[in-house]
């Protein structure tokens, strides 16, 4: 976590850096996954050079950014039974995200609650949106579904958010949670 905290605030320190921020995202929808295979969103794809996932990030992560980095996406799944112990709704699941994987990115930020659109399969959520020196903004939201929680990380450049706020929520609405095992992967039911 210690790793992934530093990467983190390396990224926002490249946002600051970057603060010309005016990046539109444009293109086709393309499909997008984490290295576990338990989410997929859809993002705005010009070319396949549009978008850069992190590689060294945790399988259940999926780390991506535009190409010249001044927009920034996490989304995390964590399924209900890893949590349990720890997370009993998802008031505590925001509670134990917030200290435990965004606490040193938010630590220092503005947050208000704010509204948006979540998938259907969606039971439960709580959006808030934050803003952080260096002109840098975002919302995160934590999500809940039958099986899993989710934290659903944007952040860019000020410029960049604002003009790409609607493209960046709506990618929200695309995260697919993916329960089933595609045909001849499935294992023969030993661990």
């Amino acid at each position: 976590m210690k790793k992934l905290s530093v990467l983190i605030l390396a990224i926002a320190t490249c946002f600051i850096i970057a603060s010309c921020g005016g990046t539109t995202i444009t293109g086709d929808p393309q499909s997008y996954s984490n290295a576990d295979g338990s989410l997929s969103i859809e993002l705005p794809t010009e070319d396949e050079n549009s978008w850069v996932i992190k590689e060294d990030t945790p399988s259940s992560i999926l780390d991506i950014s535009d190409k010249g980095d001044t927009i920034n996406i996490r989304v995390q799944c964590v399924s209900k039974d890893q949590v349990k112990p720890v997370a009993t709704d998802l008031e505590s699941y925001r509670d134990y995200s917030m200290i435990n994987t965004l606490g040193d990115i938010l630590a220092d930020a503005d947050i208000s609650d704010a509204k948006a659109d979540v998938p259907e399969f969606i039971n439960k959520s709580i959006i808030n949106s934050f803003s952080m020196s260096g002109d840098v903004t975002g919302t995160v939201l934590y999500m809940e579904s039958d099986s899993c929680y989710y934290t659903y990380f944007i952040m860019a450049v000020d410029k960049a958010y604002s003009s790409n706020e609607s493209a960046l929520l709506d990618s929200v609405l695309t995260l697919r949670e993916i329960t089933e095992v595609p045909a001849g992967e499935k294992n023969d039911g030993k661990q």
